[in-house]
């Protein structure tokens, strides 16, 4: 069952110059994008820096008014509605199932808040617990992340990088959310704490039936976790698979550049992987056809003209699918 459908999304900014602050271009952060998310799914949305991710993840939460497109959602009673369209408070009924866990967990909790008052201020707004349960459900949630209770009345400059992040999950599903997005949440800690963070969003999505959108540059975490993942390019969506699939069987050239790149525990000094040439195109001034076509190797001239529909590589069209036109003539590397 679908809970989330985005189709045509798109994000413009606008750049302004001059006295009059004129508009005279704009950057097209999201550009025209689809995919899907399951019930219990995870899906994991990747690429390089400044492609669109967060500000994806950012128009589903509405932290961001989409340009166009839609972002249908199927609440818990079986409504479906359009949160690209829909107004302020048409959404406030679906806020408590819809949360999101920032990238950076220094910035993201107020300073002046105890770690009470964060994770329960979802809570007291929404009016979903009253003020002497508080502290019970508190307590409950840092020990349902590994935290301890007695630390309610710390602030959030008291907590490592790690821990800070598990109190911005433990905010997050407070409320028992159906979705959350995951925006760069473990990139900032070591490797280590990162392993723990992983395994508990894990163990917090079977608890709680929970989607994620996993939005990550880190392959290695986004195959850790996720059941599908779509790889975007200069606000554009190039690919959509199972994760095994798309890792072993890529069937977009900037999808085999990625995996090309995901760092070898042990390795050679003269082992290196072949490096993406060239410069990621301005998302105010993208190429004409295939973005990606002046930095691919196997680019055609029919590239440089050709639209960037996401193509079905089987026969189910929710399936495999690429926005590469000759995918059936390419043999791309993945990576087992």
């Amino acid at each position: 069952m679908q809970i989330l459908r985005v189709s045509g999304l798109k994000k413009y900014f606008p750049i302004k110059k001059g006295f009059f602050n004129k508009t005279v271009g704009y950057v097209k952060a999201v550009n025209d994008i689809e995919f899907e998310i399951n019930a219990g799914e995870t899906v994991g949305l990747v690429g390089e820096s400044g492609c669109g991710k967060s500000t994806t993840g950012n128009c589903i939460v509405r932290l961001l008014d989409p340009t166009e497109g839609s972002i249908l959602y199927t609440a818990e009673n079986g409504v479906t509605i359009d949160l690209a369209t829909a107004s302020r408070e048409e959404i406030r009924p679906y806020r408590r199932e819809i949360q999101m866990v920032f990238q950076d967990p220094y910035s993201s909790l107020n300073p002046r808040m105890s770690v009470r008052d964060l994770i329960a201020e979802p809570l007291v707004i929404n009016k979903m617990i009253d003020k002497n349960d508080i502290s019970d459900r508190v307590a409950q949630m840092m020990l349902r992340v590994g935290l301890r209770p007695e630390y309610m009345t710390r602030y959030a400059h008291a907590f490592s990088g790690g821990q800070r992040q598990r109190i911005g999950i433990a905010r997050a599903i407070s409320m028992n959310p159906r979705l959350v997005i995951c925006d760069e949440a473990v990139s900032s800690l070591d490797v280590s704490v990162q392993g723990q963070v992983l395994g508990l969003l894990e163990d917090l999505q079977a608890e709680y039936h929970m989607s994620y959108l996993f939005v990550a540059h880190d392959l290695s975490a986004v195959r850790h976790i996720s059941d599908r993942v779509v790889v975007m390019y200069v606000g554009k969506v190039v690919e959509i698979a199972e994760t095994d699939e798309l890792f072993e069987n890529p069937k977009h050239p900037y999808t085999e550049a990625l995996l090309a790149s995901v760092p070898k525990l042990i390795a050679s000094k003269n082992q290196r992987s072949e490096t993406l040439e060239g410069e990621v195109p301005d998302p105010s001034n993208p190429p004409e056809g295939c973005f990606f076509h002046p930095r691919c190797k196997y680019a055609t001239e029919d590239c440089k003209h050709c639209s960037q529909q996401l193509l079905p590589v089987g026969d189910d069209p929710l399936g495999h699918r690429t926005s590469c036109m000759r995918f059936a003539q390419l043999s791309l590397k993945g990576v087992k």
